[in-house]
């Protein structure tokens, strides 16, 4: 029994520590957008997600309603 619930443990922990490191790897998709820690503060490039991710919703949210309204759903 106890030679299972070893092997249940080192499998928690290598789980674990996969996905520390694929947060650590991954670029949040619909995070805040602030620099982590691990690199230098970067106003233009923080400002330069912020309006691009904007300006993306803005033109999804405009596609959906222009195929809606050209294919008369809407």
């Amino acid at each position: 029994m106890a030679q299972k619930s070893d092997h249940n443990e080192k499998t928690v922990r290598q789980a674990q520590a996969d996905l520390k490191r694929l947060g650590e790897q991954s670029e949040k998709i619909l995070g805040t957008g602030t620099v982590s820690d691990q690199e230098p503060e970067d106003h233009i490039e923080l400002w330069g997600k912020r309006i691009g991710r904007t300006v993306a919703y803005m033109l999804g949210a405009y596609l959906i309603y222009y195929f809606l309204r050209r294919y008369g759903v809407l």
